[in-house]
């Protein structure tokens, strides 16, 4: 297994490879050797200074004594914050196609509450408040908070860079990042609290939802969940295809439907019941 490490240079993904590489996180008991460890870094091309931040971490991956890769694009200074995001996975995935491997970013909780709170802001459903949800990413550094991390690079005498657009107004995260530092400990503990909570329950959404992409799922599974989350399966169960309004006629529908009901809740859509299975097919 490959595990390519994220590094753009900052004081939170240096902090990672070092702590990777010195054995101080190891993921499901396992201590990830060097040849095991692919540095990845993207130049968006937002910054005119950008290359720099790319050839100090080709200089980090050099005395970490670990493979490197450098993706490049030219995104131009106006590019939003998803755009450069979108971007990034693209390339990290990519490095993918080739073998068994695992992405792991430097993500922290500090990070996390910012995701949470941006989600609220803008009405996410229940996934918002369980983000950073991918197979195929591992964060180990979530139970850290940046704090924590500057810490932790402040006494093992690690160097990083600075990103300027961090600290930049623009950027909607950066906004909420100093809304972040103004929360009280206990705002910040419930928070991750409900997190916790939120996670544990999209785990068995998410296993539902992969059960039923196959076209047949559980009556029962999908009743015994609370309404709103009910209706969220359903939207994932029938791709997206059905309104709101739709997907809780639907959930009332199949509370009251009996071995054999069909349904055509719209968009193209048909749904049998027969016993406890929910079929689904397109007209």
């Amino acid at each position: 297994m490959t595990y390519i490490l994220a590094i753009s240079g900052g004081v939170d993904s240096v902090t990672l490879l070092d702590m990777v590489t010195k054995g101080k996180l190891s993921l499901q008991d396992q201590v990830l050797q060097r040849e095991d460890i692919l540095v990845a870094h993207f130049d968006h091309g937002i910054r005119d200074n950008s290359a720099n931040d790319a050839e100090f971490v080709k200089k980090l991956a050099t005395n970490y004594q670990v493979d490197c890769v450098i993706g490049h694009d030219r995104l131009g200074k106006n590019a939003s914050e998803q755009l450069a995001r979108a971007k990034r996975y693209k390339f990290l995935r990519n490095l993918c196609r080739t073998g068994s491997c695992k992405i792991m970013t430097a993500h922290h909780q500090d990070d996390l509450l910012e995701t949470i709170i941006m989600n609220l802001i803008r009405g996410t459903g229940w996934r918002g408040l369980a983000p950073f949800w991918s197979s195929d990413i591992e964060r180990p550094l979530l139970d850290m908070t940046k704090a924590e991390i500057v810490n932790y690079a402040i006494e093992n005498n690690l160097d990083w860079v600075e990103d300027v657009t961090n600290y930049s107004a623009k950027y909607f995260r950066n906004r909420v990042r100093d809304f972040i530092v103004r929360m009280s400990a206990e705002q910040k503990r419930q928070l991750l609290k409900l997190n916790q909570k939120q996670t544990k329950l999209r785990i068995e959404i998410e296993k539902l939802l992969e059960c039923c992409r196959t076209g047949s799922c559980k009556k029962s599974d999908v009743l015994s969940l609370p309404d709103n989350i009910a209706v969220e399966c359903l939207r994932g169960m029938t791709n997206e295809k059905l309104t709101t309004l739709q997907l809780k006629r639907l959930l009332r529908n199949l509370k009251k439907a009996k071995s054999g009901d069909i349904f055509q809740p719209g968009g193209q859509i048909q749904i049998g019941l027969y016993r406890d299975q929910i079929t689904i097919s397109e007209m």
